[in-house]
């Protein structure tokens, strides 16, 4: 007999209601700061669906959040920057899908969380990046690009590289999310043709739709009491709450 094919267990109505939840309180942070989304959705929706499933699941929502804030805000993006990093972003890709189709996550979210909480007490030192010659712009792509197929927290190493450049929040939100949104449809397209896209994760895509148009609108509202400070202190407070979600990730799946 043909060995039975394991079956997974549909979702309960709390289990898509905890998953609605964070995705709007991911969203709404990032439609503030510009990035956030998977550092703070994908520990949190783990509690109730698999990690590789969560890693989906934010692909496709972030995927949808980052494209359409890029839309809204594309008159602030810096162009050049964007491009080296998408470029960049795709070449790291296909070896961030290779570790997660084989590789432990604990591992490599334990490192991540690390390398966190460094950028963060960096940029609180007032760290400022002078390289003309784009040299990080490269490399912290191509590490950006290796996070977002293997755990879809691909932020981290650009927001390191924008406000180490001190762009302003407008310019930072604007070039974030180009870059974002180009790169999650590339890592899309990579796990549908891995087939890591199924009925399970997309239960908790169509059921995270509603909150996320309402998280992002109250977001954009919020925007207008965020000053270059008040910017400057919540991305290293996001970045701290970022690291501290993903080694208690690592730890508890």
């Amino acid at each position: 007999m043909a060995p039975e094919v394991p079956r997974v267990a549909p979702m309960s109505g709390a289990d898509l209601a905890w998953i609605a939840g964070c995705i709007a309180f991911a969203s709404f942070a990032q439609s503030l700061s510009g990035f956030g989304f998977s550092l703070l959705a994908v520990p949190l929706m783990t509690l109730v669906i698999s990690p590789r499933d969560a890693v989906v699941v934010a692909t496709i929502i972030g995927a949808i959040s980052t494209s359409s804030q890029a839309v809204l805000d594309r008159k602030h993006v810096d162009r050049k920057i964007a491009t080296r990093l998408v470029i960049a972003s795709y070449a790291g890709m296909p070896f961030g899908l290779m570790a997660f189709i084989f590789v432990s996550e604990t591992g490599l979210r334990l490192v991540l969380g690390i390398v966190v909480v460094t950028a963060a007490l960096l940029l609180m030192r007032g760290f400022r990046l002078r390289d003309e010659s784009h040299h990080f712009d490269w490399l912290l792509g191509m590490v950006s690009g290796f996070l977002s197929t293997s755990t879809s927290t691909n932020g981290p190493p650009l927001v390191f590289l924008m406000q180490a450049r001190r762009l302003s929040p407008a310019t930072f939100r604007a070039t974030i999310n180009t870059v974002f949104a180009i790169v999650n449809i590339g890592a899309l397209a990579m796990f549908i043709t891995a087939g890591k896209v199924n009925t399970h994760n997309l239960a908790g895509v169509a059921v995270a739709l509603p909150s996320l148009g309402i998280a992002i609108a109250l977001g954009y509202a919020s925007r207008r009491h965020i000053t270059q400070e008040r910017f400057n202190t919540l991305v290293i407070v996001l970045l701290f709450l970022s690291a501290i979600s993903v080694v208690v990730s690592a730890f508890t799946n």
